[in-house]
């Protein structure tokens, strides 16, 4: 395409077109930009290696933009990506026709080439001198998948003069490397030793770190390793991977400033609502308070959504996180951060919503489905009858051989009952035929005793019986193989029983007919899973190899064997979905292929939701199974350890949008970024949803009083303040790096009636954020124009809010650079 057609499309609104030409313009700063429209919006992406800053990027594309002047185009949303990084670095909108405003007057229009000039490029990271960045160390133990990722989730808090120096040690060199060039994150090379030794420490530079992060695979050496790290730096954050709970919490008050995770509990609720396929997304507790996050399609007239505008649907038990209208496509683009909104959005029906609220009852809520009635026994014994009748006799003797053949048990229990049969046949023969006047019944008897180790009872005393000696010696042979095998498998019959804690007592009810979760592993992911589904009401059959005593309700069937095997026995015909949890990925792998393959047949679909242990083994499901959730354990994990290593406590984590959400507990402090800053400013320039915050005087009030907090308030220090945000969030926040405001001009009129200025200067005082000084000096010299620093949602709740008072008008002065 030549370069007139390329300018006259892009002109035109053509978003192939604009893309072509802005990565023209932009070549020599070596940005890639990728470009989607959706209706009048335009949504444009900035992909970089180099550290360019922020605000030279977004003012050079306001020059383009306003050289290009695309038709039909409203606003335009910016995205920072780090090559190689799916989630952004930073989002900013643009309105068009602000931006147009600004351009200047024909008369002294500058030609196109002099638009296209770039500003003045900021300078670099490389030119800047090392002694004016902020370098935060941290030191990785075990650069397995966990730790891989968690070396990947902590570079993303790397920003202009803040720096991420990271160093790693680990027993031998990893061989599977699931980030390409991982090690060129890493400070210095990595370290080959025992984390455990004070000498491999100190070479890390242990001293001078401000987190460790403990997530090998041995908890042992975890534990022995947060001990000495202690040891050696009084000061730093500790954060460990260990399942045992109570000696967590134990370290927690001994050690301080430390934290530990499961990394393969961590996502079990996400594994839980996958497989429910309901529309909540996750779900969270604050205190006595469950919170969950819900998606669904709006319907017509819902009293709660249905033509509100987005702006109001910040409710005392709900607030809004994400939006996607009907006829809008789903791009990474729009649905990676929240506000993706305009401030005069309506919600229509057919639009997608996903909002978090506070539940009240969990366990009227999480009804879904109702249960299956139980089968009476007589129904059940018909049944079977009925089938065996039918011709199944000779199905039924395949599978009870494949059910003998998927346990050793049970091998041993069929081989001694074989042995005991051969035994009392060979012996019955014998003992009827050697002795004159013994009867089948007397033989019989005769022999079982023998088989359960009366010998003495048969032959005992000093009578001289009419026995040949060689019978005798027979029948001696009978009763010491049966003590062997038959006496010696009841005896390993009877320990499983014992170490089972008498488990075969409990009954389990009969496996629902339809409507139901299979799932299959019930390691610590799979019993944290199956628990939360009998929260929601929902039935679950579960299927596991081990025999170990598990913390299952006992109102679960479940089958113990091969998975493969046992798998036909769970009516997976008309389950809901299948959940594959094993510690074996790739007998994950094989099931869920069955499971598809199966539904296939039927002409029917199975919600497969499929666990891995590595980001790239799930990159390469995607194609074979398009249609399953797979879930890296891992990389769900580590961006919860990750933002644990600033020193944040992560309550929990959900997905939303192709994107991990993680719920996060903040003290405020005097010397961090959120002190004095009010809630709506932390949230739009954060890019973050607060969703609880309670003042340190009020630390035993109800919980229920400080969820979903009022805007206007200004965070002190020592408050709890609970936010939703991505990793990127957590790193804005860290860093400071606030979204820039834009510049509007308040012009007001007198009011009819002047007892209103004392209340409008105070609205005016709590959502712009500036003084009570300024705010009364300017109603005491109304009418008149005032300039503040707003962001587009805050300026909207202000003119609304004022407009009901006096009337006011909020105009746009500059886009905020």
């Amino acid at each position: 395409m030549r370069q007139p057609d390329v300018l006259e499309l892009a002109r035109l609104g053509n978003p192939q077109a604009i893309a072509t030409w802005l990565n023209q313009q932009l070549q020599s700063e070596g940005v890639n930009v990728s470009v989607d429209r959706e209706g009048s919006r335009l949504s444009v992406g900035f992909y970089t290696d180099q550290p360019l800053d922020r605000r030279y990027l977004i003012e050079l594309l306001s020059r383009y933009v306003r050289a290009l002047d695309p038709q039909s185009i409203r606003t335009i949303n910016l995205f920072g990506y780090a090559l190689g990084n799916p989630v952004p670095l930073w989002s900013y909108p643009l309105d068009l026709a602000d931006l147009l405003e600004t351009t200047p007057s024909p008369a002294a229009e500058p030609s196109t080439e002099e638009l296209l000039a770039p500003p003045e490029p900021p300078p670099t990271e490389a030119s800047e001198p090392a002694e004016s960045k902020q370098i935060d160390r941290f030191l990785i133990c075990g650069l397995g998948s966990l730790g891989q990722y968690c070396l990947l989730n902590l570079k993303k808090f790397a920003l202009r003069e803040f720096d991420v120096h990271i160093r790693a040690i680990d027993r031998v060199q990893p061989q599977d490397w699931e980030v390409e060039n991982l090690t060129s994150l890493l400070a210095d090379d990595l370290i080959i030793g025992d984390c455990r030794n004070d000498e491999v420490l100190l070479k890390a530079g242990i001293q001078d770190c401000r987190a460790i992060l403990l997530v090998t695979n041995n908890e042992n050496d975890n534990i022995e390793a947060a001990i000495a790290a202690r040891r050696l730096n009084p000061n730093i954050r500790l954060v460990v991977r260990s399942s045992r709970q109570s000696l967590n919490q134990l370290l927690k008050h001994q050690l301080g400033n430390f934290v530990a995770f499961e990394p393969t509990e961590l996502p079990a609720n996400a594994f839980a609502l996958a497989g429910l396929q309901a529309d909540i997304l996750g779900f969270f507790n604050i205190g006595d308070c469950r919170l969950q996050v819900v998606e669904q399609q709006v319907e017509p007239r819902d009293y709660r959504f249905d033509g509100f505008p987005a702006m109001m649907l910040n409710k005392k038990s709900y607030r809004l996180l994400s939006y996607r209208a009907a006829s809008e496509s789903a791009t990474p683009l729009t649905r990676r951060a929240f506000y993706q909104w305009q401030p005069d959005t309506r919600v229509q029906a057919g639009d997608t919503i996903a909002y978090v609220e506070i539940v009240e009852n969990t366990t009227n809520t999480h009804s879904n489905s109702p249960e299956e009635p139980d089968e009476s026994q007589f129904q059940h014994l018909w049944k079977q009858l009925q089938d065996l009748s039918s011709g199944g006799i000779k199905r039924r003797f395949a599978q009870a051989w494949q059910w003998i053949k998927a346990s050793q048990i049970r091998r041993l229990v069929a081989l001694g009952l074989l042995i005991a049969l051969l035994l009392g046949a060979i012996g019955t023969i014998l003992l009827k035929v050697t002795l004159p006047g013994m009867t089948w019944q007397k033989a019989v008897s005769t022999v079982v005793i023998l088989l359960l180790g009366g010998y003495g009872d048969v032959f005992g005393g000093l009578a001289n019986d009419a026995v040949p000696w060689w019978v005798q010696l027979v029948s001696l042979l009978i009763t010491l193989i049966s003590l062997l095998f038959v006496l010696g498998v009841v005896s390993l019959v009877a320990d499983n029983l014992l170490s089972s804690r008498f488990e075969f007592l409990q009954k389990r009810p009969p496996i629902p007919k339809q409507n139901h979760v299979v799932i299959v592993g019930m390691g610590r992911v799979g019993q944290r899973v199956a628990t939360l589904l009998r929260e929601f009401k929902q039935p679950v059959v579960a299927i596991t190899e081990q025999r170990d005593p598990l913390n299952l309700p006992d109102d679960i069937p479940m089958f113990i064997g091969d998975p493969i095997a046992e798998l036909d026995k769970v009516n997976l015909a008309t389950a809901k979905s299948l959940i594959l949890v094993t510690d074996d990925q790739m007998l994950n792998l094989e099931m869920a292929l069955m499971a598809r393959e199966n539904a296939n047949k039927l002409n029917r679909t199975i919600e497969l939701v499929v666990r891995s242990y590595g980001q790239r083994f799930s990159d390469n499901l995607i194609d074979l199974l398009p249609d399953a959730k797979i879930l890296a354990a891992y990389g769900l994990a580590a961006e919860a350890f990750a933002g644990a290593a600033f020193g944040e406590n992560i309550l929990g984590l959900f997905r939303l949008n192709e994107q991990t959400i993680l719920v996060t507990e903040y003290r405020v402090s005097a010397d961090d970024t959120l002190s004095g800053k009010l809630i709506s400013q932390v949230a739009y320039g954060y890019g973050v949803v607060p969703i609880f915050h309670q003042r340190e005087a009020r630390i035993e009030g109800d919980v229920f009083d400080h969820l979903m907090p009022s805007e206007h308030r200004r965070l002190q220090v020592g408050d709890r303040f609970i936010v939703l945000a991505s990793i990127n969030g957590l790193r804005c926040i860290e860093r400071g790096d606030m979204m820039p405001p834009r510049r509007w001009q308040l012009e007001a009129q007198k009011p009819l009636n002047q007892s209103f200025l004392l209340s409008i200067g105070n609205d005016l005082a709590n959502i712009s954020g500036c003084s009570l000084e300024q705010a009364r000096s300017f109603m005491d010299n109304l009418p008149g124009k005032m300039e503040l620093l707003l962001y587009d949602y805050q300026a909207y709740r202000l003119e609304q809010e004022l407009n009901r008072q006096i009337p006011v008008t909020l105009t746009p002065i500059e886009s905020g650079l």
